[in-house]
């Protein structure tokens, strides 16, 4: 006769193993996920967020889904278009049925997507989209776990006071990230007495080469080249910048966006990406709950490279989405609207909920507490996770910034 207290365990594991079969045999939840995973768009960190959501979603399966139903996730490879995206969330909502749609890299295709979004009723969840305008349009479809341009780029603009840079030029996209995060660094700037020079880029350029020339050849010469770049433009201009003589040098510091936090800035500028400042939305490693360190060790397992802070918030997006489902008790999209509004989620890089608020506008469905630093590479093929932190202070692992003089 078996002994109680070994029937527990046995009882426990075959409940579990019964929710899965259930889960496994009911209707599924349709999910969209959008994102770029060719070019022009961002493609390098478009599939490590699609990793990280498949990652999460085999796990939220395998512990018996969603309200006992499994996750469905449709993928769309919005190619960093507007037009991509547009069509890619219309076949997601009038095809594929689903419930929610989540992801983005590029803030001008989140756009576009939601404005489908809006039209359909559907719920849409924002991984990686800084301009204000995601949210400032007040739709109540839309929600954004990405920090908007002026939650983070005052804080970067206030970075480079605190440092002391005096003359400052910025590299800007032509989309609505690009102009807006320039203009909040700009102005902020502007109040601090700070000189900043900016300059315009398209995103399917090769050489820009004429505007950093121009750039360099100011008297005084800049000490910090900002990038307010997200695509892959970035690698070439840390390459031809690195080749002018420009920056990163001691005497021109180089900071860019989230985009360089892929590995593939080692192959594409070796050395010359081995000073480069980057804008992080994640923690520390120090900072990491049990959930980070459990999903970092999976994601290397997994997929042979350390996650950034890009994969931890596709991976969040999903722990959010899901939840925001388990507060409606419903996968009706009007439900889910509701669901979000009133989530909590601890997630690997934050414990997430949405602001209500609409003052100022781009406040309202956007999470407040996002966690930001800016950390330097400071050595050949180095991870973000093993990169110095020069910002914000209280987890500061360096107060220099390197190359010194």
């Amino acid at each position: 006769m078996m002994k109680l207290s070994q029937g527990i365990p046995v009882l426990a594991a075959a409940a579990l193993s019964l929710a899965c079969v259930s889960a496994q045999a009911a209707e599924p939840i349709a999910l969209g996920w959008v994102g770029p995973l060719s070019a022009p768009g961002n493609y390098s960190s478009g599939q490590e967020m699609r990793w990280a959501v498949e990652m999460a979603v085999d796990e939220i399966n395998a512990a018996g889904g969603v309200l006992g139903r499994p996750l469905k996730v449709f993928y769309e490879d919005t190619k960093g278009q507007p037009a991509e995206g547009s069509a890619a969330a219309v076949r997601l909502v009038t095809k594929n049925k689903v419930s929610a749609l989540f992801g983005e890299f590029h803030s001008s295709v989140a756009l576009a997507e939601i404005d489908v979004a809006h039209k359909y009723g559907v719920p849409w969840v924002g991984t990686e989209v800084w301009s204000d305008a995601v949210t400032a349009k007040q739709y109540p479809e839309v929600f954004r776990l990405a920090p908007s341009n002026s939650l983070v780029y005052v804080k970067v603009a206030n970075w480079i006071a605190e440092q002391g840079f005096k003359h400052v030029a910025t590299v800007a996209e032509n989309t609505d990230f690009g102009q807006g995060g320039a203009k909040v660094v700009i102005d902020t700037l502007k109040e601090k007495g700070i000189q900043d020079t900016p300059a315009t880029i398209d995103l399917n350029q090769q050489d820009f080469t004429p505007s950093l020339i121009r750039l360099m050849s100011q008297d005084p010469k800049p000490d910090l080249l900002q990038m307010v770049v997200a695509g892959q433009a970035q690698y070439q201009i840390v390459k031809q910048a690195c080749q002018l003589g420009f920056a990163p040098t001691a005497d021109t510091k180089m900071i860019g966006s989230s985009g360089l936090l892929q590995k593939d800035v080692w192959e594409v500028d070796g050395e010359c990406a081995k000073h480069l400042l980057i804008v992080n939305v994640a923690l520390p490693k120090a900072q990491w709950n049990d959930k980070a360190t459990a999903f970092a060790k999976g994601f290397q397992e997994r997929y042979h490279r350390p996650p950034t802070g890009v994969a931890m918030e596709a991976y969040d997006t999903v722990g959010v989405v899901a939840a925001g489902i388990e507060k409606a008790g419903s996968s009706d999209p009007k439900a889910i609207i509701q669901g979000l509004e009133q989530v909590k989620y601890t997630g690997v890089n934050a414990t997430y909920s949405f602001s209500t608020d609409k003052t100022p506008d781009w406040a309202y469905h956007q999470f407040m507490d996002v966690p930001f630093t800016v950390i330097q590479y400071t050595a050949m093929n180095q991870s973000p996770e093993e990169a110095a932190i020069v910002y914000p202070r209280k987890w500061a692992t360096t107060d220099k910034i390197l190359p010194t003089k």
